[in-house]
C-alpha cells in the first residue's frame, strides 16, 4: 500500500510541474487584458432654417380658357378650327344642321297665325255685345264673356309670339361661335357627331396669360406654402420663368395620391407654347431645426430619440425629439437637444444609458 500511494504522488507532482507555467502565463494574459470601450462617431447638432426642395414636372396651360358648347342640340355639319387655331371673337367655330330647327319656326309661325285669328274673333265679337248691350239686347254678362274671350285670345297670341322668337333664336343657336380672342386648345366632336345642349363643344385659351400645371405628391406641400419656384422648358432648360403660386386643389386624385396646384408665369417666353413640358424648381417654407443623417435616430420606450455624448465624462444620454421634416438623406428634428450637443450619428444601436463611449467627430 506504502508503495502505491507513493507512485500516486510522484505522478501528480509530475502533473503540476508540467502544467505550472501554462497556468501562469493564463493568469497574466487575464491581468493585462484591456475593457472594451465602444467607438461612435458624433456630430454637432446646430440649429438653423431649412427649407425643403421641390422638384417637379407639368405642362403649359392657359390661365384662362372657356369651354364653348351650342345651346341646343343636334347633329354636327361642320367643323371649322382645329387644336391651336388662332380665333377671334365671333368667329363661327362649328354649325348644327337646322332642318329640324326651321321646321320649329315654321310650326310656330302657323301657331301665330292662328293666335291672331282667334284674337281678330273675339275682339269682333266683342264689338257686337258692346253693340248689343248698348241698344238693351245683350245681357251685362254675355258682354263680360267676350271681353274675357278677348283677353284669353290676346294672351294665347304672346305665348305664340314668344315661341317664334325661341324658335328663332335657336336656328340663330346653330352656330357656335367665339365669345373673345384666342387659340383653340381642344376640339371635342366630329361632323357627323350628334351633341346635347350644353355639352362641351371647343375650348377657347382667353388672352396670353399662362400657367404652369402641377400634378405632385401632397408630401411635397403638406409642410407649408411654396416660397419661390421657377420653371424651364423640357426640351430646352435655358428657357426660363419665374412663375408664382396661385392654386393648390384642395382634394387628392384618389387614382394617383397627388394633387394638382397651379403656377402663374410671370412674363412667360414665346417658346413656352401651350402644353409644352416643363419642369419645377423652387423650395418650401423654411422651417427652424437640427438637421441630422437618418442614422442618428433612435427609439426609446416608443419614443424617437438621439444619443447625445458628454464631452466631460464621455457617457451617453438619450434626448428625445420630434421629427419635423425630411429632406434627402437627413432629417430635420426638434426636442431636447441644443446647439453644439455632440450627437451619436453612428453606433447608437449598441448604446445604453450613461454607457462610456470613445467618439470621433464627423466631417460635415
Amino acid at each position: 500500500m506504502d508503495m502505491k500511494f507513493r507512485n500516486r504522488s510522484r505522478r501528480a507532482l509530475g502533473v503540476a510541474l508540467i502544467f505550472a507555467p501554462w497556468i501562469g502565463i493564463g493568469q497574466a494574459m487575464c491581468a493585462e487584458t484591456p475593457e472594451y470601450t465602444l467607438q461612435v462617431v458624433v456630430q454637432k447638432a446646430h440649429q438653423s432654417d431649412v427649407s425643403k426642395p421641390l422638384d417637379v414636372t407639368g405642362t403649359i396651360a392657359a390661365a384662362k380658357s372657356s369651354d364653348l358648347a351650342f345651346r341646343v342640340g343636334g347633329t354636327v355639319v361642320e367643323r371649322l378650327v382645329q387644336t391651336g387655331d388662332t380665333v377671334k371673337a365671333g368667329q363661327v367655330l362649328a354649325r348644327l344642321g337646322t332642318a329640324e330647327l326651321e321646321a320649329n319656326i315654321t310650326a310656330a309661325q302657323a301657331g301665330v297665325a292662328s293666335a291672331k285669328a282667334t284674337l281678330d274673333l273675339a275682339t269682333s265679337d266683342l264689338a257686337r255685345q258692346k253693340s248689343l248691350l248698348d241698344k238693351g239686347f245683350a245681357t251685362r254678362s254675355a258682354y263680360e264673356q267676350s271681353a274675357k274671350s278677348v283677353d284669353v285670345a290676346q294672351a294665347q297670341l304672346n305665348i305664340a309670339q314668344s315661341q317664334l322668337q325661341i324658335a328663332e333664336d335657336n336656328l340663330s343657336y346653330a352656330e357656335l361661335k367665339a365669345g373673345s380672342d384666342g387659340v383653340v386648345t381642344a376640339v371635342n366632336v366630329e361632323i357627323g357627331q350628334v351633341v346635347q345642349a350644353g355639352q362641351a363643344v371647343v375650348t377657347i385659351a382667353n388672352g396670353n396669360a399662362k400657367q404652369a400645371v402641377f400634378d405632385i405628391s401632397d408630401a411635397l406641400i403638406a409642410t407649408g406654402e411654396i416660397k419661390k419656384a421657377q420653371i424651364f422648358l423640357v426640351a430646352d432648360p435655358s428657357v426660363k420663368a419665374q412663375v408664382q403660386l396661385t392654386e393648390v386643389s384642395p382634394t387628392v386624385n384618389v387614382k394617383t395620391g397627388t394633387v394638382r396646384i397651379k403656377a402663374d408665369i410671370i412674363d412667360p417666353p414665346a417658346r413656352m407654347t401651350l402644353g409644352a413640358a416643363v419642369a419645377g424648381t423652387g423650395s418650401s417654407a423654411p422651417i427652424s431645426g437640427f438637421s441630422l443623417p437618418y442614422s442618428a435616430l433612435s427609439r426609446q420606450d416608443a419614443e424617437p430619440v438621439v444619443w447625445v455624448v458628454d464631452p466631460a465624462t464621455k457617457k451617453v444620454a438619450p434626448r428625445k425629439v420630434n421629427l419635423l421634416q425630411y429632406i434627402g438623406q437627413t432629417m430635420v428634428v426638434s426636442g431636447d437637444i441644443k446647439e453644439g450637443d455632440l450627437v451619436v450619428t453612428s453606433g447608437g444601436i449598441f448604446l445604453s444609458p450613461d454607457l462610456v463611449v470613445k467618439y470621433t467627430e464627423a466631417a460635415r
